[in-house]
């Protein structure tokens, strides 16, 4: 399984950031999917575009979401650089 996530900085101010997400496995693949996540507590909300969300009951969700969560985690302990 391969899992990238990477920030788009000129898009992304918190509580509001743009993710690019690659994704493959032996059924799946999708490349630079634009993905939005809202941090807002309570909960983190995560907004896939349809091209994900028709594959997505196939692929390890739960894996891509920490993927992209500790992507995020780390552009905010970088501050945002």
């Amino acid at each position: 399984m391969y899992i990238s996530v990477s920030v788009v900085r000129e898009k992304s101010l918190d509580p509001v950031f743009k993710v690019l997400v690659s994704y493959r496995d032996e059924n799946v693949s999708f490349r630079n999917a634009e993905v939005e996540v809202l941090r807002k507590p309570p909960r983190v909300v995560i907004h896939y575009p349809e091209e994900v969300q028709r594959v997505l009951p196939q692929i390890n969700s739960k894996k891509l979401e920490l993927e992209i969560l500790n992507k995020i985690a780390e552009y905010l302990l970088s501050g945002g650089r």
